[in-house]
């Protein structure tokens, strides 16, 4: 042991040697200032939104976006969005015995920009999906067979674009236009 302590030795003087130049850079002695003082800029409090939506498309939608805003000091302005909406189960007629229905379903993920304190503009992509399921009149000949069940689905790519404004300083207010489903987008959320 006694062989490596002449080397454990340099090497942690040369470690707190290295240390030295950062501690004086850190420490201002002048000011006795750990960190400069940023009070006068303009700063941004940071918050979620929990928004529920209403998308008045072919069937309505009804769904929920999180959307966290300024917890970086670096981009303070800017923030970003996550929504899920989808429909009831919407009957189809169709000829006896077969059954059918259709249901809707739309994603979205965007960025938001901090025009004032209280309002932003949000812009994304969206990706809306309709599902249609339908029996295909076959049924198994056995006791309590039922008709199969098939689905076809499209999905159909957009983009959207809004506006967001908190009222009070927890009540948040949204509107906007998605192009995948031909309609606005409404909400109205906590932001806390």
């Amino acid at each position: 042991m006694y062989r490596h302590f002449p080397k454990f030795t340099y090497l942690s003087m040369g470690l707190l040697s290295l240390c030295q130049p950062l501690q004086a850079a850190e420490y201002n002695t002048a000011s006795h200032l750990i960190m400069p003082d940023k009070s006068d800029e303009k700063t941004h409090t940071p918050y979620i939104a929990l928004m529920l939506d209403y998308v008045p498309a072919t069937d309505n939608l009804y769904g929920i976006t999180i959307a966290p805003y300024h917890f970086d000091d670096n981009y303070q302005r800017w923030g970003y969005y996550l929504g899920y909406a989808r429909s009831r189960e919407t009957d189809i007629v169709v000829p006896e015995p077969a059954l059918s229905h259709r249901q809707e379903s739309l994603w979205r993920l965007g960025l938001s920009y901090s025009l004032t304190a209280d309002l932003s503009f949000y812009a994304g992509g969206s990706a809306f999906t309709s599902t249609t399921a339908y029996t295909n009149n076959i049924s198994p000949r056995i006791a309590g067979g039922k008709p199969r069940w098939e689905e076809d689905k499209t999905t159909q790519w957009g983009a959207e674009a809004g506006l967001r404004y908190r009222i009070t300083e927890h009540i948040i207010l949204s509107a906007g236009y998605n192009s995948s489903t031909e309609s606005t987008i409404l909400s109205i959320g906590y932001a806390g």
